[in-house]
């Protein structure tokens, strides 16, 4: 339950007033919630998974804006562009995380 609750504080990381298109979580334990009363784990790890491709297609709107002209604020990209990269590092860390669990338990003995 920790680790659902943790990826939920991750996620309020990502609300950024501001920077349109970027979606987040209201609260630290609203990812536990989520969890608990709409179908659990898997649920909540595909939201997650679905978060992190709205950032990088966000990321990506708003490279070509700055590249065409159109972008106002340059900063607005930039900032949307690190949340990608860090949503991205914390998505590949989580990865990694559950494969050494898995392998774990694998090589235990019965």
């Amino acid at each position: 339950m920790a680790a659902i609750e943790a990826l939920g504080a991750v996620g309020s990381v990502f609300t950024t007033p501001g920077v349109q298109g970027t979606t987040g979580t209201s609260g630290p334990g609203s990812a536990a919630a989520a969890a608990a009363g709409s179908g659990g784990f898997a649920t909540t790890l595909v939201s997650s998974l679905e978060q992190v491709q709205q950032l990088h297609a966000t990321s990506s709107e708003m490279a070509v804006k700055a590249a065409t002209g159109d972008l106002t604020d340059v900063h607005d990209y930039t900032i949307a562009a690190t949340q990608a990269r860090v949503a991205t590092e914390v998505t590949v860390a989580v990865r990694n995380k559950a494969l050494e669990a898995f392998n774990d338990i694998m090589r235990m003995q019965v």
